[in-house]
């Protein structure tokens, strides 16, 4: 089962693995009857190559931008804790 993460900034769900497949063989479904009917090997790499590439490169930036905004998240974190505990230091004096 594909895992479904929460997004650490908006606390939404990204959209599943499944979906994103989805939608990109659907949208390319013109793509592949094109490749039935005309059978050149552009329009074979135009249809079913491109796609898959750009469906790659799109996750590798969707993976790298939730990784950025976790790190992200947890600097912001770790830096309002140490903020909070030199409050507490200086409220002991």
């Amino acid at each position: 089962m594909p895992t479904v993460i929460l997004d650490p900034i908006t606390h939404d769900y990204f959209m599943n693995d499944t979906k994103n497949i989805c939608l990109a063989g659907f949208a390319s479904t013109t793509s592949f009857f094109a490749v039935m009917e005309t059978q050149t090997l552009i329009t074979i790499i135009s249809a079913i190559i491109l796609p898959i590439l750009f469906f790659c490169v799109g996750k590798a930036v969707d993976v790298m931008v939730q990784v950025r905004f976790r790190q992200m998240a947890e600097r912001r974190k770790e830096r309002l804790r140490i903020d909070g505990d030199e409050e507490e230091d200086k409220s002991d004096h």
